[in-house]
């Protein structure tokens, strides 16, 4: 999932946002309890002026952040007041760390650890308005159903599934799986296919055919293409609308389209932003998205706006989660 870059200014944090947003009389997502699968990993972001390998930079702002779209996503939801726990992944030496890490920002981790692997780890490297990220799965790759506990899933309302570490590891049967221990319950389940990359590996087709069950789908415009094979979003987001009753593209500067069948698409505009880290915007999107969702399955417009927002908000921090 991609959010935009640049704009020329950022809004300020919703009043009481531990309380949840109001509308109409009541607050969005009030009373609904969420559960993200997925990524926590730790990060080494790198701001830098060097434009070709082999460069040196000796200026180069260097920062350590705990991230991953699984922990990036619950501590925004944490950040909106939400009800919210998150099943991860990492080395046994970093299950301490992470929860508190995440308990600070109103999350409630359930993180398994595998003495075999080492936690995942990402390096961002931004010149200007270019990122390069590497990855290395490690103990989010090897996340399964297995690590769902039956009481988690039965009382979730939402549960989200996301990361490329945690859904490139184990192919399309693992993502297949994962859907279908997200539906043990009556919640409806949400899935960010992360990367591009990660569908090539998987393969379109076979990653298609894993997203039966899924409710709601949060592809970047390259996630879509790369899902349907398409050329344009117009003829991808039919594709994708006979297999998930509604898909979220997000599409940087140009906003986000909503597709659902039968409909033509709805676009909604970007919130203005003032930009210091592009890492987890898509993350902090679909937070928003589905905070709002929860409350009002309808007015998918306004859940779009209200993950602009939140997206804008992230924008404004390094490394992809809210302060706290």
């Amino acid at each position: 999932m991609s959010m935009p870059s640049e704009r020329p200014e950022a809004p300020s944090r919703p009043d009481a946002p531990r309380a949840g947003r109001a509308v109409a009389g009541r607050r969005r997502g009030a009373g609904k309890r969420f559960l993200v699968v997925g990524d926590v990993l730790d990060g080494v972001l790198v701001q830098t002026t060097a434009a070709t390998l082999g460069d040196h930079d000796p200026v180069a702002v260097i920062r350590h952040r705990p991230t991953g779209a699984a922990g990036n996503t619950a501590t925004w939801l944490g950040w909106l007041g939400a009800e919210v726990d998150l099943v991860a992944r990492v080395g046994v030496d970093d299950v301490y760390r992470h929860e508190r890490a995440l308990a600070d920002a109103g999350v409630r981790a359930h993180i398994r650890y595998d003495a075999r692997s080492a936690t995942g780890a990402v390096v961002s490297v931004r010149n200007g308005d270019r990122r390069t990220t590497m990855a290395d799965p490690a103990a989010s790759g090897v996340l399964s159903e297995d690590d769902l506990p039956a009481d988690l899933t039965g009382r979730a309302d939402i549960v989200h599934l996301t990361g490329a570490a945690m859904l490139g590891g184990g192919g399309a049967a693992r993502i297949a799986s994962l859907v279908e221990r997200a539906h043990a319950g009556s919640a409806r389940v949400a899935l960010d296919p992360s990367s591009a990359a990660v569908v090539g590996g998987i393969g379109a087709a076979e990653f298609l055919e894993a997203l039966d069950g899924v409710d709601v789908l949060f592809p970047s415009e390259q996630e879509a293409l790369a899902l349907t094979g398409a050329s344009s979003l117009t003829d991808a987001i039919p594709l994708l609308t006979a297999r998930v009753p509604l898909v979220v593209v997000t599409m940087g500067h140009d906003g986000v389209l909503l597709g659902r069948p039968g409909r033509s698409p709805q676009r909604v505009p970007i919130t203005p932003a003032t930009v210091v880290d592009t890492l987890g915007a898509g993350d902090a999107f679909a937070a928003g998205f589905l905070r709002a969702w929860a409350t009002d399955p309808v007015r998918v417009g306004a859940a779009a706006r209200e993950g602009t927002r939140v997206a804008a908000r992230a924008l404004g921090f390094v490394g992809g989660r809210p302060p706290v």
